[in-house]
């Protein structure tokens, strides 16, 4: 088995760097791979310009770099110019996950871009189903266990209603007074929303509520594992398609959109359409139930077309 030398590019954000790390996960099941990180600093926006300066006008900078890298993978528009610096130095494979921007996209060996993204067809772009994450399907889930995920504001996308948020887990709460729910915030969760979601915990003998800030990483994927039904609110897509490809029952809570073409609403439609989902009046109305659909496994296809390029005889 080949040893696969790997640099991973972390700009902080969990979400982020969900999407390398299952690649990377998935990628260990084929070949040996040789990990280092390095972590993208925060820049400011004058910071942000120079960089792009440097990258256009062929100024390599100081960035760190592994000379004998095979691959460079990072997810977050605050890798992409470091590990194009690096890639002129190193000739690596550059990878990255979402849709870059239209001028740096051409610069990227591989893309790996959600098919709701919308993006014009290309040699170097690989489409998938969600981003990739660190999900695995579960067999050891149980129908009367619920965990319900909740977002909250970005004020780019959506409008925010706690007591409209509320309202709907209330009404799941009572449909469904024989399960046992665990529900847990996220870091744009607001604070009446997190006291809201307190009051449900007092409220129901069958809720526990954990707010973000008492999770380590690894415990929403240890909840996919052992809960069959999942809602979560349409903010959160990623944790959607985390839920799907653990194999669960997902179900969306409704935000108010600002625009009705945005990614997020494209995504949720998208997966309504397939039956891969149901929305909160669709299970409420009993207009529709829950398919059996296989679950997603978006990590392993962007490992397998990634070798399949460039490293094929590590392919079973």
């Amino acid at each position: 088995m080949r040893k696969l030398k790997l640099v991973l590019y972390r700009d902080g954000r969990p979400g982020h760097e969900k999407q390398s790390l299952g690649i990377i996960r998935s990628l260990n099941q084929y070949v040996h791979v040789d990990i280092s990180e390095i972590t993208v600093e925060h820049l400011s926006f004058l910071q942000s310009l120079v960089q792009y300066i440097c990258y256009f006008l062929h100024i390599s900078g100081s960035q760190e770099i592994r000379s004998d890298a095979d691959l460079l993978i990072g997810t977050g528009s605050r890798t992409h110019i470091p590990m194009l610096l690096s890639k002129r130095i190193t000739n690596s494979r550059v990878v990255t996950c979402m849709t870059p921007l239209r001028i740096l996209r051409s610069s990227f060996d591989l893309c790996f871009v959600p098919i709701h993204d919308q993006t014009k067809e290309a040699d170097n772009l690989f489409f998938t189903v969600g981003p990739p994450n660190l999900s695995i399907a579960s067999t050891s889930q149980d129908r009367k266990k619920g965990l319900i995920l909740v977002g909250g504001e970005d004020t780019d996308s959506h409008v925010w209603h706690s007591e409209m948020i509320s309202g709907q887990i209330t009404e799941v709460l009572n449909r469904s007074e024989d399960m046992t729910w665990t529900i847990a915030s996220s870091p744009r969760t607001p604070a009446q929303t997190e006291k809201n979601l307190k009051d449900l915990d007092s409220a129901y003998d069958n809720v526990l509520f954990f707010p973000f800030s008492q999770t380590n990483p690894g415990w929403v994927e240890a909840q996919y594992a052992v809960n069959k039904t999942v809602w979560v609110t349409g903010d959160s897509i990623s944790m959607v398609y985390e839920a799907l490809s653990a194999g669960c029952n997902v179900g969306i809570l409704p935000v108010e959109w600002k625009r009705k073409n945005n990614k997020f609403h494209l995504s949720e439609n998208y997966l309504i359409d397939r039956s891969r989902v149901i929305t909160l009046k669709q299970w409420a109305d009993g207009d529709a139930q829950w398919r059996e659909n296989r679950p997603l496994h978006e990590a392993d296809r962007c490992a397998r077309e990634l070798l399949k390029r460039w490293w094929p005889e590590n392919l079973p």
